[in-house]
């Protein structure tokens, strides 16, 4: 199956989308979009920030309870051990001090309140905050999924690299094991010398030293795409895609426009972060002014000298206010607060600015970096294939006698070289095109276009 580099796919549908695929099956067969759509329902982070979101809309909630009637019970049962004396002085109901022991061995009260708030300023720009807060949650969890598609395919793309790799390596490997055979049967003829036949042998072990190096590379990276993926590490997998020798003349640079600042976002939240500030600000600003409730309250009282006749003797009473909270002063307590929350609005504000111009470095850098690797993949696998039929003709040549094992040990390295700058190459252009998707905020167009 050809390897397809372009992507245009909503990453929440993504995110949702069944996936029949089992961690613990026998050997899977993922395309970079199956690893994606994979580690977008399954990695953890995934749900830790869902989680972030879901708590943030619950605190919507409670803030918005600030203005909703708050009502609240209480019921006392007083068992008076022993009564409160009180002593009246001397000369105002007689001429000795008079003691006197007042209430019931038994009082009870119980009572219900509504508490309805009016006019809090504060707490009206809490909701607001509470909801800006959820949008930045929200943010944060497309980041978060960003990021995850970003980890999974660069993995994947270090793994099919490998894969590339193992690939030239196994032809050479058959090219030396063809040499390798014939300087044997010249070498018993007595053709050709033993040292030639034994440079024939160590560089067919060479090979075979390299396949076996590239194969663990292999695993290794396989095994760094499984934990991005989310995937126990015991699954067992292959990635599905590879590139033929046709894919490098398909290949073409993605189409660049610049940053465009709402795709991305880390702006977004940049300016919800900004808007936060200004919030705390207003927050802070409404601390001094007065907040304005009213309440009702409903009760009763119950005494007696006996358990019983203390539950059936009730007084009711009832009082409906209004209550006024005037902060007056509090130590320049609340004059602090607002100048530290309006240098840090001013500092956010400076962060803004500046992380603007990274996101414009970032997307220069990486525009110059997908031209820059664009060009040399394509040159090195034009040079591969040279020499490619350099090796072949040379292989020939000496086969046929017309050829030292000098020439075609050089048309080799040549080609060593030619396979590894492309290889190389070829990693680069891959990671270099997931940037520049990543950092213009487009990384959902790549997704898409997976096939």
């Amino acid at each position: 199956m050809k390897f397809c580099l372009k992507g245009k796919c909503m990453i929440c549908a993504l995110t949702f989308m069944p996936l029949a695929f089992q961690a613990k099956s026998q050997n899977q067969m993922l395309s970079l979009k199956d690893c994606i759509q994979y580690t977008l329902q399954h990695h953890p982070n995934t749900a830790i920030y869902r989680y972030s979101a879901q708590s943030a809309a619950a605190k919507i909630k409670e803030s918005k309870a600030a203005f909703l009637p708050s009502v609240s019970g209480s019921l006392g049962l007083d068992y008076n051990l022993k009564l409160q004396t009180s002593v009246i002085p001397a000369g105002s109901f007689s001429p000795t001090e008079t003691k006197l022991q007042l209430g019931n061995k038994f009082s009870n009260t119980a009572s219900i309140q509504a508490d309805q708030n009016i006019f809090d300023k504060s707490a009206s720009i809490g909701i607001k905050t509470s909801q800006v807060n959820k949008e930045v949650a929200d943010l944060n969890l497309s980041k978060e999924n960003e990021n995850l598609i970003y980890n999974t395919a660069s993995s994947y793309y270090q793994a099919l690299t490998y894969k590339e790799k193992g690939r030239l390596l196994k032809e050479s490997e058959k090219q030396y094991e063809t040499m390798v055979g014939i300087l044997k049967v010249r070498y018993e003829q007595g053709v050709v010398k033993k040292s030639e036949y034994d440079r024939g042998r160590v560089n067919y072990n060479n090979v075979q030293s390299e396949i076996l190096a590239n194969s663990n590379a292999y695993d290794l990276a396989i095994n760094t795409l499984k934990n991005n993926m989310g995937l126990q590490l015991e699954a067992q997998i292959t990635i599905a895609d590879s590139i033929s020798n046709a894919d490098v003349s398909g290949l073409s640079l993605p189409k660049q426009n610049g940053l465009e600042s709402n795709n991305l976002i880390d702006f977004q939240i940049d300016l919800k972060n900004l808007e936060l500030k200004n919030l705390d600000v207003r927050q802070k600003q409404a601390a001094f002014l007065p907040t304005f409730s009213i309440y009702g309250k409903y009760g009763g009282n119950a005494y007696g000298t006996q358990f019983l006749q203390a539950l059936g003797n009730w007084f009711d009473y009832s009082t409906l206010g209004l209550k006024a909270t005037i902060p007056i002063f509090s130590g320049f307590k609340k004059k602090s607060q607002l100048a530290q929350s309006q240098f840090s609005f001013r500092s956010q504000q400076l962060t803004n600015k500046l992380n603007q111009q990274t996101y414009k470095l970032n997307v220069e850098n990486a525009a110059s970096e997908i031209t820059s690797t664009y060009v040399n993949l394509r040159k090195n696998k034009e040079n591969l294939i040279l020499a490619k039929e350099m090796m072949d003709a040379s292989t020939v040549e000496y086969r046929e006698g017309t050829s030292t094992l000098s020439s075609l040990l050089d048309a080799d390295y040549s080609y060593k070289e030619a396979r590894t700058n492309y290889t190389t190459t070829l990693l680069d252009y891959l990671k270099a095109q997931l940037s520049y998707y990543k950092n213009t905020g487009t990384i959902s167009r790549f997704v898409e276009e997976l096939k």
